[in-house]
């Protein structure tokens, strides 16, 4: 993608209003992938204590298409991720993002946890003005859990669209 989209927000509670607009405006129909993130984070050392290291978590997805970067952990959740502590992938923590699918029209959004079960979910539920939403093109990715799926093309080429509030 030449230019990544940043949608500034008033208020999280705009989000639902505004995805299927600023999809329809790129001509989007597709399922999506919906990912929370946090703007700004700091690494964490084998001790999994918090290091000095700052990571601009909004520059490396508008750089790479994921806020994702090799020194993301996996989480390994049970029944929910994928497990690579029992089974590795060969995967990245770059490779893989977690995040719902999500089918949208005028009206909203309905997420997909379970495949094919759409359901009402706010997913912008506690999120503040250090959190930003990650848009993608879910085609571009292989579901392998419930949230966790695999890139099939480079990330920048999946994303569609980020939302964050103007504050940040």
């Amino acid at each position: 993608m030449d230019n990544i989209i940043i949608i500034n927000l008033n208020d999280w509670d705009e989000f639902e209003k505004r995805l299927p607009v600023e999809l329809s405006k790129i001509e989007y129909s597709g399922l999506i992938l919906v990912r929370n993130f946090s703007l700004q984070t700091y690494d964490v050392d084998e001790k999994n204590e918090l290091t000095d290291n700052f990571v601009d978590r909004l520059s490396v997805a508008i750089a790479t298409g994921t806020d994702r970067d090799i020194n993301s952990p996996f989480w390994d959740v049970e029944g929910h991720d994928y497990e690579h502590n029992k089974e590795s992938a060969c995967k990245s923590p770059s490779d893989i993002i977690y995040a719902y699918v999500a089918e949208f029209d005028d009206s909203g959004y309905s997420v997909h946890y379970q495949p094919n079960i759409p359901e009402k979910i706010d997913l912008t539920d506690g999120l503040n003005e250090l959190d930003g939403i990650l848009i993608c093109d879910q085609s571009k990715l292989k579901r392998v859990s419930k949230n966790e799926h695999w890139f099939l093309e480079k990330p920048v080429d999946t994303l569609l669209m980020i939302f964050k509030l103007k504050s940040y």
